[in-house]
């Protein structure tokens, strides 16, 4: 990666203001829980503008709820894939579309803008993990047909992706994304650039880090090298520029926005901010005034729930990927085409909230963990399994049912328990199939197992109000286990800027 083996900032007035033992306790201390604090500045301002009921504090409020522009795109999108899972427990699959220019009326609809970064963020199910996947723009991929706002059609093509943005907006962009993943999109935000540079700006810059001094007349970005803070156009620059950073290539420019990222979310978490409220409201005016979203995340209550679902998520459980790719042998490396197995896999792996390939051992909620005991003997698919609420919590019985089918196992009913008042979930079996037990119970973790001589070839799954998880096992010869072979490359969030 082009952000490597850079030395520390010796600017004295840096060092002056921050003795060596407070910047290191600093940034051990916002290295632990970034993202719980940056989603805490949005829950802070929210609860502080309406406790105090001070005039000026609803005007603050209500002038930064009215900065978010709404963007209803249902009627542009059309054959959408299914839903995995419903509920207010599901994944959120949420796209990330930064765009050149936000312009219009009172609806800010996107007009003659292009988008050169696009980011998939995927929050799992339990809020304890997130991915974020960015698509390069150069990327070769099928767009299909698109409704425009004034009725009219594109035609379905095979181009660069950042095509679809340019031939019918967002609704494009979105399509073209459910299509190439086969992933429902439950939201979109569109980013202006240029407001991305007042956020900055508000934050009094972002740390960055680059190994040899850069000179881009084009730009007007000069920087020397090291660590340093990043400003306004220099900013800007820097996460937009190609070919004065890196090898000159649109992927070298998304390794280098995802560490800028990075280092954002570590800068707005940092206790200064919270403590500054004329800065955090600067910062959230710039924030709000940058982006349009879809209905259901117009209102800063709506940001308010979402931050509120994530604020326990622990920086080293963000994970950023691109989309695994290669150079397009037809384009003279100007383009890349998808590695279609590992994108398969990256792509499976989200839809169905499941680890990334390569990581389903990582000892976290949600995920895979090491299997007890000898190996497993029998296939999911040849698990046949009821499930049973007696949880007393309505919809938890068709949520299981929904992941067990999702890796591999045949759900046969679901319906309610003798009683609902189950603390702990259980598998149980007939003893002539104890390995399809096992398999089961593996799978459903956190679980009791039981054998029960009455139950012949159908298992059992009570659901109890433990609220279990499911994760993928691994079976040899089993059509619905993971590949072990296939590993995504990421980058955490927890990584130092110059790594």
């Amino acid at each position: 990666m082009e952000l490597s083996r850079c030395a520390p900032s010796k600017d004295p007035k840096r060092l002056k203001a921050s003795p060596a033992h407070r910047v290191t306790r600093a940034r051990h201390v916002a290295s632990r829980r970034p993202l719980r604090r940056v989603l805490t500045a949005l829950l802070v301002t929210f609860a502080v503008l309406l406790v105090t009921g001070s005039v000026g504090a609803f005007v603050t409020y209500y002038r930064l709820d009215n900065n978010i522009a709404s963007q209803d795109l249902t009627g542009l999108l059309e054959d959408r894939p299914e839903v995995i899972a419903e509920g207010d427990d599901k994944p959120r699959n949420i796209l990330l579309i930064g765009s050149d220019q936000r312009q219009g009326n009172a609806a800010r609809r996107i007009q003659g803008a292009r988008s050169d970064t696009t980011i998939l963020l995927h929050l799992a199910a339990d809020r304890k993990s997130a991915v974020l996947v960015s698509i390069p723009r150069d990327l070769i991929v099928d767009i299909p047909g698109c409704k425009r706002p004034d009725g009219t059609r594109t035609t379905p093509q095979t181009t660069r992706f950042n095509a679809a943005y340019a031939l019918a907006g967002p609704a494009c962009t979105i399509r073209t994304v459910e299509k190439i993943t086969d992933i429902r999109i439950d939201h979109h935000v569109v980013i202006d650039f240029r407001g991305f540079r007042h956020m900055v700006d508000a934050l009094d810059g972002v740390e960055i880090c680059l190994p040899e001094r850069v000179d881009d007349d084009k730009s007007s970005l000069h920087l020397d090298a090291g660590r340093q803070t990043v400003r306004g156009a220099d900013a800007l620059a820097y996460v937009r520029t190609r070919y004065q950073l890196g090898d000159g290539s649109d992927l070298s420019r998304i390794d280098r926005q995802q560490a800028f990222l990075s280092s954002m979310v570590k800068k707005v978490s940092s206790r200064g901010l919270l403590l500054r409220p004329d800065r955090l409201v600067s910062f959230l005016d710039a924030a709000t005034k940058s982006i349009t979203t879809d209905p259901g995340l117009a209102s800063l209550n709506d940001l308010r729930k979402l931050a509120q679902s994530v604020q326990d998520m622990e920086t080293d459980a963000v994970t950023f990927v691109t989309v695994p790719n290669g150079a397009n042998p037809a384009d003279s490396g100007n383009t890349v085409i998808p590695r279609e197995a590992e994108a398969d896999a990256l792509w499976t792996s989200m839809r169905f909230d499941r680890p990334l390939p390569g990581q389903e051992d990582k000892t976290r909620s949600g995920t895979a963990s090491p299997q007890a005991g000898p190996p497993l003997r029998t296939p999911p698919e040849r698990v046949r399994v009821e499930v049973l609420n007696g949880s007393g919590i309505p919809g938890e019985a068709t949520r299981l049912a929904e992941r067990l089918q999702a890796e591999g196992f045949q759900v046969t009913r679901v319906g309610t328990a003798d009683r609902d008042d189950y603390l702990t979930t259980t598998v149980s079996h007939d003893p002539a199939y104890d390995e399809s037990g096992r398999t089961l119970h593996a799978a459903v973790s956190g679980s009791a197992l039981q054998v029960d001589a009455g139950l012949s070839n159908t298992l059992v799954v009570v659901v109890g109000a433990d609220h279990p998880k499911v994760v993928p096992v691994r079976v040899a010869g089993s059509t619905a286990s993971p590949e072990p072979e296939t590993t995504i490359t990421a980058r955490n969030a927890s990584q130092d800027i110059c790594t």
